[in-house]
């Protein structure tokens, strides 16, 4: 592949399939901002490269840490993933027990609690009691301190793993000294949806559907429910007549897991691709919106609109150059870093895999417009 593009553009080509199951080459542009205190957007000197495999905190594994950054080149996704990347910070730099922070895209908004940490106690022949949080003035919003992880106690035989977070804190099965004593509890939460003392303890595996949804700001990982189940991957202990939440929530098909089992649903469904947490992944995003962050600086807010940049992006697979149409698959916001990241899609249609070794051209250009 061979192409061109301004000095300030990361960009490449990669194949996949459309939502009509159309074979496509996707040109993908990325192009990186900072982001200033008094909101403004610039674009910055040194463009970030491609992030092409996933990365995990602190260089973990899959096994025991999660996702910072997902890979960058999906070849289409269905809608715009936004991702923040950061820390709560108490408001003032006042130590908190807890507060609150908001992710505004436009219109939409999604609040998160965050909590400082705490300790379940265990209390004989009575549910656990949850421990006063400790204050704080930061903490990383990670999945590693959402609700979720494993429970190797209760049943050492055959260890529970949380389907939708296997990395989280607060899983619990049995109510004992040894498995609750101790136990840390989630700090990053819903507030609709808080993990409480009554219901902390499962009990039966086959009742993980009833718990709190784990929540966050970043990537979702690949391999928990329910972004497993579109490429065919489901939970154990979950009955075919159970209703999921997510059911409910319409993040999967209607009747899911029965569907499954009859092989009515497809071996990869493009929705997989979108990795965003709950309630932010938007019908696709123009790239010009309004962004406010609330107690996710130590500034307290931050308000910032996206630059209203849409690359120009043309393709020549030997048939003359195809002008694509620019869609914007991921905002990724780095609040360490303070800079934004968007990345953008173009798709160009080809007769398929039969095809390719006819093809005699693959060029690329990509430019940009306000």
């Amino acid at each position: 592949m061979s192409g061109v593009a301004e000095p300030s553009t990361v960009f490449t080509v990669v194949q996949g399939h459309d939502d009509n199951r159309q074979p496509i080459f996707s040109v993908l542009a990325k192009r990186t901002y900072d982001l200033h205190a008094n909101g403004r957007i610039a674009l910055a000197e040194t463009m970030s490269p491609f992030v092409r495999a996933d990365e995990y905190y602190d260089d973990g594994e899959p096994e025991w840490a999660t996702v910072r950054h997902e890979a960058d080149l999906a070849p289409f996704k269905l809608a715009t993933d936004v991702v923040v990347i950061g820390s709560a910070h108490a408001p003032n730099n006042r130590p908190v027990p807890s507060v609150d922070v908001t992710v505004e895209v436009a219109s939409n908004q999604k609040v998160l609690r965050i909590t400082g940490d705490r300790r379940c106690h265990y209390r004989l022949g009575l549910s656990p009691t949850f421990s006063d949080p400790v204050l704080f003035t930061k903490i990383p919003i990670q999945y590693e301190r959402a609700y979720g992880g494993r429970d190797t106690l209760s049943n050492p035989e055959e260890p529970f793993f949380y389907p939708r977070n296997h990395c989280g804190l607060g899983v619990v099965l049995k109510n004992s000294k040894e498995t609750v004593e101790g136990l840390p509890l989630p700090n990053v939460e819903d507030p609709q949806d808080l993990l409480t003392p009554d219901r902390i303890l499962i009990e039966k595996p086959d009742r993980w559907s009833a718990q709190p949804l784990p929540d966050g700001l970043g990537w979702f990982h690949r391999t928990w429910y329910p972004r497993c189940s579109f490429t065919g991957a489901f939970p154990a202990y979950v009955d075919v007549d159970t209703v999921l939440r997510e059911e409910r929530l319409q993040l999967v098909p209607k009747g899911q897991i029965g569907l499954a089992r009859q092989f009515k649903l497809p071996c990869f469904d493009l929705r997989f691709n979108n990795g965003a947490s709950r309630g932010l992944a938007f019908p696709y995003l123009k790239g010009n919106e309004m962004f406010r962050l609330t107690n996710l600086t130590p500034t307290g807010s931050l308000t910032f609109k996206l630059p209203g940049e849409t690359p120009v992006m043309t393709l020549d697979i030997g048939s003359g150059e195809n002008r694509l149409e620019p869609v914007l698959h991921t905002v990724c916001i780095r609040l360490e870093e303070m800079q934004v990241d968007l990345i953008w899609r173009g798709a160009h249609p080809y007769p398929g895999w039969d095809w390719l070794p006819e093809m005699k051209r693959l060029v690329a250009e990509v430019g940009w417009r306000a």
